[in-house]
């Protein structure tokens, strides 16, 4: 933890739709508000800890923060099942209302991280955001389900993961990694893209040297080391990924911050 940085984890929403957060609070001086917009299924609880040391990270230089969790996923109310890509933009609009009331008067910045990216970039400019960044982002909604669901099936066909069964461990329509989608979920994601036009913001991607976010045409790029890249492709957890490569990116995204890289 960063020296008088307050965690503060918290459900916010209306009943029906409660979610899960947890604020990193500078002590004092808050310049600007960023909610953080987690990734999916497994690389949501493979990134946890990294995320809430960058958040913390963050809050320890000024810029109060929001994690929290998607409608059916992670602490948030509601199952597997009931997650929809299409019903994001409604917990997103939650998110940043509940940070704009931590953190009130001061420029709000959107981070997609992963497939949160898609849903960061469609809402952002809608939200009242007056910035976006991307970490390591999923650019083609398509493709990265297929790449999903061809790691799904040979996952269930290792036989070092079921070294007693004999053929492929059986999973439901709607399975994927381990999580039951809601049914067209998958649909839904695939037919998101950051191709097109942009949000309208200044836009600063974080990526590794060879990820798919150096295709996108931002304002800035910071680019991490390559010992960021393993961890997208990780299910077990194999070791931490290390907070202290992605330090480089952090103080560029803050330079980009006090240079203006936010409207206020």
């Amino acid at each position: 933890m960063v020296k008088d940085v307050q965690m503060v984890p918290a459900f916010f929403g209306p009943q029906e739709r409660r979610l899960f957060g947890v604020r990193h609070l500078p002590a004092e001086g808050v310049r600007a508000a960023l909610l953080m917009c987690p990734p999916l299924l497994h690389e949501q609880m493979r990134s946890y800890r990294f995320f809430s040391q960058v958040a913390s990270q963050l809050a320890g230089a000024g810029i109060a923060c929001l994690r929290f969790d998607y409608y059916g996923t992670g602490d948030s109310e509601g199952d597997d099942g009931q997650f929809r890509p299409e019903a994001t933009t409604q917990d997103l609009t939650l998110a940043a209302a509940e940070l704009q009331r931590i953190a009130p008067d001061v420029p709000l910045i959107v981070m997609g991280a992963r497939a949160s990216a898609l849903f960061a970039w469609r809402d952002a400019a809608a939200l009242g955001a007056s910035a976006l960044w991307l970490w390591q982002p999923v650019v083609d909604g398509e493709r990265y389900v297929q790449t999903l669901v061809a790691r799904d099936n040979d996952e269930r066909a290792s036989n070092h993961r079921y070294p007693l069964l004999k053929g492929k461990a059986p999973a439901m329509p709607d399975d994927l990694m381990g999580f039951r989608l809601s049914p067209g979920a998958r649909e839904a994601l695939a037919s998101l893209t950051l191709e097109g036009p942009g949000p309208g913001l200044p836009l600063s991607v974080v990526d590794t040297a060879d990820g798919e976010g150096r295709a996108i045409t931002a304002d800035a790029h910071l680019t991490l080391p390559a010992t960021l890249s393993a961890w997208t492709n990780e299910i077990d957890l194999d070791g931490l990924i290390p907070l202290r490569d992605a330090r480089d990116a952090l103080e560029g995204l803050l330079a980009r911050l006090a240079k203006g890289g936010a409207r206020g």
